[in-house]
């Protein structure tokens, strides 16, 4: 998190945070704390009471491939490469699962040589569509050892998961882990909650970055010399040939409520079969 006299900022991962890291670090009176923790983290400085309190965002369809991209050379630096190639038995969330026994029997049976195959090759689509695929698809839900595992509504996607976890209190992003709610009426409930009030896009983040800093009547340091990126995964240009159509669906689906929150066009019924 990094954390101003006014302001704070968000850091969702695979978001240009690395860049906003290093560029802050150029200011004396600014604090940065770890990266991508939450304001539970910090609840000592009072957050909430800040004039700007910033979120990061990114296309779903990028960011899916940015963070499958990075897992694949991190490996077991990632999170979650290790959420998806360990067993894990979460002990303290067993009791939100009404599935307990499924998610018990996935955990101890999945195939984690096979999970680990598919973060071997950077540039396989072939890998990363099953990734996709085990990430989205709920009858792979209990495959994930994290509290994304546990969540209950079939329409939830993992990134509009991450999304909540890092822009709600905690006590409204529990209710994910409630069974038998209108995901519609969910959704709007912990929306009417976020507590972030400004965003900073990975599209246009130099162009977000300096309209905050005039606004907010900061002193514009020199970008130069910034590392953008952390591990220097330069996307294809033509990034959607990278997506089985059925996936892109699947994405456009699940993360829909970034979609329109964000106004992030959805592509699937552009690219060719």
């Amino acid at each position: 998190m990094i954390i101003g006299k006014n302001f704070f900022i968000n850091e969702m991962p695979k978001t240009g945070t690395s860049f906003l890291r290093n560029y802050f670090k150029k200011y004396k009176n600014v604090t940065i704390t770890k990266h991508h923790d939450t304001i539970e983290h910090n609840k000592e400085k009072k957050l909430l009471k800040k004039k700007y309190r910033i979120g990061t965002i990114r296309s779903p369809y990028t960011w899916y491939l940015s963070f499958w991209k990075w897992s694949c050379l991190k490996k077991k630096h990632s999170p979650l490469y290790n959420d998806l190639t360990s067993r894990r038995i979460k002990i303290r969330r067993l009791k939100f699962n009404s599935k307990l026994f499924d998610y018990l029997f996935n955990q101890i049976t999945k195939n984690t040589n096979e999970i680990e195959s598919l973060f071997k090759n950077v540039n396989s689509k072939k890998n990363f569509n099953k990734f996709l695929q085990i990430l989205l698809d709920h009858k792979y839900r209990h495959y994930i050892s994290s509290d994304f595992s546990f969540t209950q509504n079939q329409e939830l996607g993992y990134m509009t998961h991450f999304f909540f976890y890092q822009n709600v209190l905690r006590k409204y992003y529990e209710k994910f882990f409630l069974p038998n709610q209108n995901f519609s009426k969910l959704i709007k409930k912990i929306d009417s909650n976020i507590f972030t009030n400004y965003y900073f896009k990975t599209e246009s983040l130099d162009k977000d970055l300096k309209l905050f800093l005039k606004k907010n009547k900061i002193k514009l340091k020199e970008f130069k010399h910034l590392d953008k990126n952390s591990t220097n995964i330069n996307l294809d240009e033509d990034y959607k040939s990278f997506f089985l159509q059925k996936n892109l669906k699947l994405i456009e689906k699940k993360e829909n409520y970034l979609f329109k929150k964000f106004k992030y066009k959805k592509i699937s019924n552009k690219i060719k079969k």
